[in-house]
């Protein structure tokens, strides 16, 4: 049965709002009201309830969302991919297998513009970069770390398993296996057509796409490549200041434009647009991550820019 879309956004709102905390009185009668005032609003209701049950790693990412800006583009979006499953139905169960969703259910999450670093059972050293979910897979035969999306820095630790357990980064083109190393996984490309990048900075890797589990690519330190699901890209050398993210900060050394801006665009909210006349104007300078708003102000301070506001969160790059 068809849900109404205003039920199935009234159904998400209150689903945010409980994963939330505990509901005051007043709020706990105000939604019970909502539920018996129309029978459509009982039938989204227990679609929430099924998109709980079937996502059943949602509610760290609801958690997240209510502590989110009631007005902010993370909540808005969770609400509007909320509203979609609510009123999805039958076609709940294929959008709770897509990449999207996956990483939304994630136990491990970053928000956009938000840099965490953390410490693995182990002892591995792992830092996350914006937009990034993960998950967290330690047992008897291995260690995991399943890349959603987004991208992760690894510093591996000495296993004191006996037998020492593998340690494995997969994402949704295979597995990067750290042979004693340094090293970054980045989920990139679109939902029909992903690609993951690695760099490694000390050690070496093994890459083993999904679909080709025997062609097997070793990847040592000062190189980068790329993979998709049956074969890896040729090996570059590691881009100059590729780790600078981990200390917050992005070096631009005669850096496009266009390209300095697709780097702003990962840590903040909404869209980021450039005239292509403009995408090779060469930049310089140190740049603060925590600050992507700043950056694009002293970026109009000191080349021939203008910033185009549709939005605040709609900005366009245009000749001054």
């Amino acid at each position: 049965m068809a849900i109404d879309p205003r039920a199935a956004r009234a159904a998400a709102q209150w689903l945010v709002r409980l994963h939330g905390g505990a509901l005051t009185s007043d709020e706990q009668q105000a939604f019970q009201a909502w539920r018996a005032s129309d029978p459509t609003h009982e039938l989204a209701w227990q679609r929430a309830e099924l998109v709980c049950s079937t996502l059943a790693s949602v509610p760290p990412a609801l958690r997240q969302t209510a502590d989110a800006a009631p007005h902010s583009p993370q909540r808005r979006a969770v609400l509007y991919g909320l509203a979609g499953l609510i009123a999805a139905g039958p076609a709940l169960w294929l959008a709770s297998q897509s990449a999207p969703w996956q990483a939304w259910r994630a136990g491990i999450r970053t928000a956009r513009g938000e840099i965490r670093h953390m410490t693995l059972p182990d002892g591995t050293q792992l830092v996350l970069n914006t937009d990034t979910a993960i998950d967290v897979r330690f047992d008897g035969t291995a260690r995991l770390v399943d890349l959603h999306a987004g991208e992760i820095h690894v510093a591996t630790a000495h296993d004191a398993a006996v037998p020492a357990r593998p340690f494995l980064v997969r994402s949704s083109n295979g597995a990067v296996r750290a042979l004693g190393t340094h090293f970054s996984v980045r989920q990139r490309g679109t939902m029909l057509a992903p690609r993951t990048e690695v760099s490694v900075s000390e050690g070496a890797v093994e890459i083993a796409p999904s679909q080709a589990p025997d062609a097997l690519r070793r990847i040592d330190a000062g190189r980068q490549g790329s993979f998709d699901d049956v074969a890896v890209s040729a090996l570059t050398p590691l881009a100059s200041h590729a780790d600078a993210w981990l200390r917050g900060v992005l070096i631009a050394e005669r850096m496009p434009l266009g390209e300095l801006l697709e780097q702003v665009a990962r840590y903040r909210y909404g869209v980021l647009r450039c005239d292509p006349a403009l995408a090779a104007l060469p930049v310089d300078g140190i740049f603060q991550l925590n600050a992507p708003d700043n950056i694009l102000l002293l970026l109009q301070r000191s080349l021939p820019i203008r910033l185009a506001y549709r939005t605040r969160y709609w900005i366009s790059v245009e000749a001054a």
